[in-house]
């Protein structure tokens, strides 16, 4: 495999599109973590080493925890994360924000897709992992597209022609 192909892009849609929204105690919210983590478990086993997020409230940091949690005994595995800007976090609740920074002084890598925040800029991050990446999974469901960021980025993941992965989302009540 090439080096793009051993980079999975992770990404998900917001957790307000979930019923369960920021309740990670809900039962669908944790077996779409489990199916999450499981799935990155399984592209592990299958040679995937780097692993790209963006820093999100929602799949790209339940994402990254299990990816770094795995890196303490996987030296080989990589996680990259961008974040859309550099006060991204700012406004998020304490207990988000400490997992957010928490993730940021354990990852591999990280980088702004911006200084500033922009009216891009989030899609600017998805489009930045995408690219880095020869394959994309996601916690995502078309049917709730309603054109913000990640419906932009699923669209331009398949214009890149990367192979696409999606959790069933509708099986953890979406």
């Amino acid at each position: 495999m090439e080096k793009q192909n051993l980079t999975c892009a992770i990404l998900g849609q917001h957790p307000m599109r979930f019923p369960w929204g920021f309740d990670e105690e809900d039962e669908g919210c944790r077996a779409l973590k489990l199916a999450l983590a499981q799935k990155i478990m399984e592209l592990r086993q299958q040679g995937v080493t780097r692993f790209a997020v963006v820093a999100d409230c929602g799949i790209g940091l339940y994402a990254g925890e299990c990816i770094n949690a795995l890196r303490q005994h996987d030296p080989d595995l990589m996680l990259f994360v961008v974040t859309p800007h550099e006060e991204h976090a700012t406004k998020w609740a304490p207990y988000l924000r400490e997992r957010y920074f928490k993730l940021l002084a354990d990852c591999t890598l990280m980088e702004a897709a911006s200084l500033h925040k922009t009216p891009t800029c989030e899609l600017d991050a998805y489009c930045k992992i995408i690219d880095y990446s020869g394959m994309v999974l996601a916690a995502y469901d078309p049917a709730t597209a309603r054109g913000d960021a990640i419906d932009w980025a699923m669209e331009y993941a398949k214009e890149c022609a990367r192979s696409v992965a999606l959790l069933p989302t509708d099986e953890y009540g979406a």
